[in-house]
């Protein structure tokens, strides 16, 4: 393919936009778009390096686009049922992968637990061998089937959840294991210094760029003031970044600037969305837009969505309506995590600007002078 073929421009796109989704990507799970990453591998890199400083490694079937410099705090791993990472399991999937390092390619699931209770021992870490550790175990294994860096060859890792006794004969792709730390874990001594090393620089326009296309929203109140004029400043070269790599349209407001991505297949999170929570979610930020602008407390909060549960609670999940407080959390919590609400230090919960757009009225304004003549009369949107 050609510089000058017309398809050129679409491919770099489309294989941008997926890996700024999904940084793991294993060909066997999309054999087309690994092809079009592969094939497009030098330009992509060039981009994410120079203009987000990100890293992008392919090998001989898998990519991997390596984040560093801006680490979000609401986007955990997750389980195969969809829900976050408990830290019991970060912690047993730590030690799996420090117990896998430098193994064999082969290994049965007693040894692999043998060999985590040794990693365990040497991180002075304690375990007990009971049913929520194993389950842990379960679910670091299957996390790590799904992204295709251990595969189940004899038997299941399932039966290790219900019995201690279990066995499976497990494959380890240490090719791929070799790619799942980031460079931030080299020589980090602490937890603190592994975040703060994957932090890296928060200031200068990779920065702004990465929290940019990384978050729903950036507002102006969360970066240093000079930072926010040089966004402002550069604005039109920025906009041309996004769409060109992403085919983000972005936004920019007095109070924050948004890149919008209008079909939705450059996020990980989609809201407005089906479902009980984020059903929850959007009649809530709705309400707190009409009723709550400067804030609500978390009674007001519960009462709000105890009105949205005698409404529509008999569409919703039975486990939701039967707790509403869990319920409040995963609204809230989603809300959050696309700039629309957040918490204040006196303990309420404030819609920002971006909710605005969710509001359920819309204000009409007449028009403010005589139309001309061959102008037809219409009213204004505020």
């Amino acid at each position: 393919m050609t510089r000058d073929d017309p398809q050129r421009p679409g491919e770099l796109t489309a294989a941008a936009r997926a890996l700024l989704a999904r940084p793991w990507r294993p060909a066997e799970a999309d054999r087309s778009l690994f092809v079009l990453i592969r094939r497009h591998a030098d330009v992509l890199d060039r981009w994410f390096t120079q203009r987000l400083g990100y890293r992008l490694v392919v090998g001989a079937d898998t990519a991997r686009l390596v984040k560093s410099g801006y680490v979000p705090p609401d986007r955990p791993l997750r389980t195969h049922t969809d829900h976050p990472f408990t830290t019991r399991q970060y912690v047993v999937l730590a030690l799996v992968l420090a117990a896998t390092a430098a193994g064999p390619d082969r290994i049965s699931l007693r040894d692999l637990v043998l060999q985590v209770r040794s990693a365990a021992a040497d991180a002075e870490i304690t375990l007990d061998g009971a049913a929520g550790e194993r389950r842990a175990l379960v679910t670091a294994l299957r996390f790590l089937i799904e992204h295709g860096v251990v595969r189940e060859l004899d038997r299941s890792v399932s039966g290790y959840e219900t019995d201690e006794g279990a066995d499976a004969l497990l494959e380890i792709r240490n090719d791929r294991l070799a790619m799942l730390p980031a460079p931030a874990l080299v020589g980090a001594r602490s937890a603190a210094d592994l975040l703060e090393r994957a932090g890296g620089e928060g200031r200068g326009r990779a920065a702004l760029r990465r929290r940019l296309v990384e978050d729903p929203v950036l507002y102006a109140d969360d970066v240093a003031p000079e930072d926010w004029a040089e966004l402002r400043r550069r604005f039109g070269e920025e906009a041309r970044y996004c769409e060109e790599m992403f085919g983000l349209l972005v936004e920019a407001r007095a109070e924050g600037v948004a890149a919008i991505d209008i079909d939705g297949g450059c996020s990980d999170v989609v809201f407005p969305a089906g479902g009980t929570t984020a059903h929850a979610a959007l009649l809530l930020v709705e309400a707190l837009v009409a009723r709550h602008r400067g804030g609500a407390t978390t009674d007001d909060v519960d009462d709000e969505l105890d009105d949205l549960l005698e409404r529509y609670g008999r569409y919703w999940r039975k486990d939701a309506v039967a707790e509403p407080a869990r319920l409040r959390d995963e609204a809230v919590a989603l809300l959050a995590s696309m700039g629309l609400v957040r918490w204040e230090p006196d303990g309420r919960l404030c819609p920002r600007p971006a909710a605005a757009r969710f509001a359920a009225r819309v204000t009409v304004s007449e028009p403010r002078s005589e139309p001309p003549a061959d102008e037809p009369e219409q009213a204004m949107l505020l």
